[in-house]
């Protein structure tokens, strides 16, 4: 499993995840959409929106989910 999350720092919900991965026992890919634009699309591009935060779960088959809500992603972040 691959996990990506799309956040902006000045969120508080992002910053609520953000705070919690060094808690979490997964590696997380942190992709800042004001920093690089591509986050933003792809975001955009494969949920129809641009809420962040946003985690992108990706199955070793390559099947991607994405899932919104801070608390939901610090969830199943722990249960990983």
């Amino acid at each position: 499993m691959k996990f990506a999350l799309y956040y902006t720092e000045t969120c508080p919900f992002c910053v609520r995840v953000l705070m919690a991965l060094p808690n979490i026992k997964v590696e997380v890919e942190k992709r800042n959409l004001r920093s690089d634009p591509k986050w933003r699309q792809e975001l955009s591009q494969a949920t129809g929106r641009t809420t962040v935060p946003c985690l992108k779960i990706t199955d070793d088959s390559g099947k991607e989910q994405w899932m919104f809500e801070s608390a939901d992603i610090i969830r199943y972040l722990q249960k990983a």
